[in-house]
């Protein structure tokens, strides 16, 4: 004979039985018949029981020792009239009736099958303990008709013996066994989803494909096929159905295909500013800031990654970079503190703010952001002593004027010497209100024992590199005044080279000499209501001196307006060659330098802050023609 498995739905209503939809899957025994009584039991025995168990129930009510022998006859066997389902178990003991019943209900045969879209899973009955329930059974067939006293047991068993007890078999299994079974058995039809993923290298973005995940719900199955193995009609095959779920990827092969494209429109080459400066970042460059990344809804997006941007910003910061200056103590030439020059902040790249703005740059490119430039971002250097700080000592003081004048180092001015050292001794004067300064009064005696040594002078028509002490501290002497002029103080004593020196602004040069008794001086007085300070600066830049001189003070308001030179009477002068004995034949060496002969003036007007006139004055110079030669030797 065929079976029939029976098809049971997780998701519905229970079905047991032969189940004709469900197609065959196993072969195997018929489905067992309901036991009958043993074959030598025939009618014509039964008649035979009946006369003999009514003749034995009238003896049996003549005697009370008759009573007892009939009960005790059955000691530990099942009484007549007692059948479980189909199979009569009178007479016999708990071994037989147990064995009787282990061959009519053979429960923990068969197995459960699983359906799934990938292929049918068996589960046999014995991995969940199916049984009949014989032991119980036995128990309650050897129980029955022998409670109460003897009257009460032998009526109950003479009636047990006419009528027939008839109990119902029952199936019993391990329900933990049977889910964990099943569960077992599923749990290689569930598979996790891959996400798509995407990687940015140097020639492009890589993607590798996305791929469904599987997942089942057991509990609907192991619902449905408790059902319909815990009933005594399941068939030796059940088959429930196992309906598997897809689960979709988080990041699909669409969601990277579209973060590749927006990526690549992202990148390109990008151009920072400052000012007026520009830097353009290479697009091979950008490519390596540009990588992926998880959105909050779970898709893939374009991401860029800041911290790599500084590094090509290095160019960017050394232009953008300037130092704070700290407040400075001013200080008298004997040391102490009369004054503050105010302190200021420098300034330096803030990369990360700029890093920001250019990934902001980037990435607003993938929606038809426009490539202009990135502004840099700047943020403010604070000084090491500020104003606030050094002012607690001092008053502040503000620069009023300042000039600087570079030179050549060499032996006309004492390889610096005769310049530096003017600057060096008037370094911290104060000169306070009303005060005069004379320069020299200010320097005192030229001499070698003060470190002052032979330099240029102009004798006659001629220079003489190195005949005159002190010569070329014209050149200090020059920076200070013009220091003084732009202070808008009230200027003194000047006088101009007798050619025009070109290093020096033309018609505002201050010369400074001794001759015997006679003095060119140069001096200025300090007509504002407080002190003034003078600092006397040296720098040097290889062969290239320079001096420097700053008249520190407190401003009154008072502004200064210099005009151009205005020239005239100009002659021009030319360069001759001139053939000596005291120069190797061929050699040439210039010894004069042409400067043109003419008349210079150059105005002053200083103003008090309410617009008054405090000094209007013109200094005119007069320039002689000074043509320069070049000496050959014969």
């Amino acid at each position: 004979m065929t079976d029939s498995p029976a098809l049971i739905d997780p998701n519905g209503p229970v079905g047991i039985g032969l189940g004709e939809a469900a197609p065959t899957i196993e072969t195997a025994a018929a489905v067992l018949p309901s036991p009958t009584a043993p074959r030598h039991r025939g009618r014509r025995f039964g008649l035979f029981l009946a006369s003999f168990v009514l003749g034995l129930a009238v003896a049996l009510t003549v005697t009370g020792a008759g009573l007892a022998a009939w009960d005790s006859g059955y000691e530990a066997r099942v009484l007549p009239g007692v059948h479980v389902g189909g199979v009569d178990l009178s007479g016999l003991d708990r071994a037989g009736a147990a064995a009787a019943l282990r061959a009519a209900f053979p429960y923990d045969q068969g197995k459960l099958v699983l359906r799934t879209p990938s292929g049918d899973i068996t589960v046999p009955y014995s991995a969940f303990g199916r049984h009949a329930e014989v032991d119980a059974l036995v128990d309650e067939a050897l129980a029955s008709a022998r409670g109460g006293d003897l009257a009460t047991r032998v009526a109950s068993e003479l009636g047990q013996a006419i009528h027939g007890v008839t109990l119902a078999p029952r199936v019993g299994l391990d329900q933990q066994a049977l889910g964990d079974a099943i569960r077992a058995a599923l749990a290689p039809l569930r598979s996790s989803p891959v996400d798509a993923t995407i990687a940015m290298t140097n020639s492009g973005s890589v993607t590798t494909a996305a791929r469904d995940g599987t997942a089942v719900d057991p509990e609907p199955v192991i619902a449905a096929a408790l059902a319909a193995v815990g009933s005594i009609g399941a068939p030796f095959v059940v088959v429930v159905p196992v309906t598997t779920t897809r689960v979709p990827p988080t990041v699909s092969d669409t969601n990277v295909s579209t973060a590749s494209a927006l990526a690549e429109q992202a990148i390109g080459p990008i151009t920072v500013a400052f000012g007026k400066s520009t830097w353009t970042i290479k697009e091979a460059t950008v490519r390596t800031w540009v990588g992926f990344g998880t959105a909050p809804d779970g898709s893939i997006r374009p991401t860029v990654d800041a911290t790599k941007i500084p590094a090509s910003l290095k160019g960017v910061a050394k232009t953008v970079l300037k130092p704070p200056r700290s407040a400075v103590f001013l200080r008298a030439k004997g040391g102490r503190i009369v004054g503050v020059a105010a302190s200021s902040d420098g300034r330096t790249l803030d990369v990360a703010a700029t890093s920001s703005r250019i990934a902001a740059a980037i990435l607003g490119r993938m929606f038809g952001g426009t490539a202009t430039p990135v502004k840099v971002a700047t943020a403010p250097l604070p000084p090491k002593l500020t104003t606030e700080q050094a002012k607690l000592k001092a008053p502040v003081l503000t620069l009023l004027g300042t000039w600087t004048t570079w030179f050549p180092i060499n032996d006309h001015n004492y390889f610096g010497a005769n310049i530096w050292l003017p600057a060096q001794l008037i370094n911290g004067t104060v000169v306070g209100p009303g005060g005069t300064f004379d320069w020299w009064n200010a320097i005192g005696d030229v001499t070698t024992s003060r470190g002052f040594g032979p330099g240029g002078v102009i004798k006659g028509n001629h220079t003489d590199p190195t005949g005159a002490m002190g010569g070329g501290m014209c050149s200090s002497s020059t920076t200070l005044f013009n220091a003084a002029l732009r202070a808008g103080l009230q200027m003194g004593a000047r006088g101009n080279h007798r050619y025009y020196i070109n290093r020096y602004p033309l018609g505002l040069d201050a010369t400074v000499w001794k001759i015997g008794s006679a003095v060119q001086d140069m001096s200025f007085t300090n007509d504002t209501a407080h002190s003034i300070l003078i600092l006397g600066i040296k720098t040097r830049s290889g062969g290239t001196g320079y001096v420097t001189y700053q008249i520190w003070g407190i401003p009154d308001g008072r502004t200064v307006s210099l005009s151009g030179p205005m020239v005239s009477n100009v002659i021009q002068a030319t360069t001759n060659t001139v053939y000596v004995d005291t120069l190797p034949h061929g050699v040439r060496q210039q010894t004069e330098y042409p400067s043109n002969q003419m008349d210079v003036a150059v105005s002053r007007v200083v103003r008090d802050k309410g617009g008054r006139v405090i000094h209007s004055e013109v200094w005119r110079s007069h320039y002689v023609l000074w043509n320069g030669i070049i000496q050959v030797g014969k």
